[in-house]
């Protein structure tokens, strides 16, 4: 009897090992042709999104069913099962919920308010949402970083004035193709830190970027304590050296 117990046990535990691989490999083929398959972007996004949820109920279930059935059968295999569902069960909540522990700790520490600018590693910029899984910075340039709270904790966290964060512009300038391009750079660089709204903390930025047969466009980035002088950088800039303002210059005053 005992033999033959062990027999359907042995029968059984590759069955279902039969069925778990069956079910791996199913949802890795769903995940490599369904992108293909679909063309809507939008179609696809909701697929990624939730299909691991679908994998992980269906692993749930699989799970399940095999502790009952295994308890009727053989108590071994089915304390097993249950084991690794538990460890499961808590590495899940775990993953869930680490970031809602770890946004509590933050804001009981009360070192950080809404509108404050903060530095978190190469991440910087204005405090602009404390969410329940996240921190939400806003960058100088309007870009919003959504840092989750596990991965704060575990930083340096700088804080800094808003007048010691230094912004930046990029725009673009034709040049003549007959200027000497290096020592034009050099010119349009020293302009630039004439200026008293530039920051003298950072170096103007300028490359080209095309070159065709009768100029160069060249991409410029400047820096600036404040926005409201971006503008005005710009045109200081374009009106001495873009070679398409020269030429409307011109023609005005025929």
């Amino acid at each position: 009897m005992s033999f033959l117990e062990f027999e359907f046990s042995g029968f059984a535990v590759y069955s279902f090992l039969f069925i778990a691989i069956v079910i791996f490999f199913l949802f890795r083929l769903l995940n490599t042709f369904i992108p293909i398959i679909l063309k809507r972007k939008e179609y696809k996004r909701q697929i990624s999104k939730y299909l691991p949820v679908v994998e992980i109920f269906i692993w749930f279930i699989y799970i399940i069913w095999a502790v009952q059935f295994f308890w009727n059968n053989n108590q071994l295999y089915a304390i097993g099962l249950s084991l690794i569902l538990f460890i499961l069960i808590l590495w899940i909540f775990w993953f869930a919920l680490r970031d809602y522990i770890a946004g509590a700790i933050f804001k009981t520490s009360k070192s950080f308010s809404i509108n404050e600018f903060i530095k978190i590693n190469d991440y910087k910029g204005k405090i602009i949402s404390l969410r329940n899984r996240s921190l939400v910075l806003e960058t100088e340039t309007g870009e919003r970083i959504f840092i989750p709270y596990n991965y704060v904790l575990g930083q340096i966290i700088i804080k800094s004035h808003p007048s010691e964060m230094i912004l930046s512009h990029t725009f673009k300038i034709n040049i003549s193709i007959f200027l000497p391009i290096n020592e034009t750079i050099d010119k349009i660089k020293a302009a630039i830190l004439n200026l008293p709204w530039s920051s003298v903390k950072e170096e103007p930025q300028i490359k080209a970027v095309t070159q065709d047969n009768t100029c160069y466009t060249l991409e410029i980035i400047v820096y600036s304590y404040e926005k409201k002088y971006f503008f005005e950088m710009e045109n200081f800039i374009k009106d001495k050296f873009d070679l398409g303002k020269k030429i409307r210059k011109l023609d005005n005053k025929k």
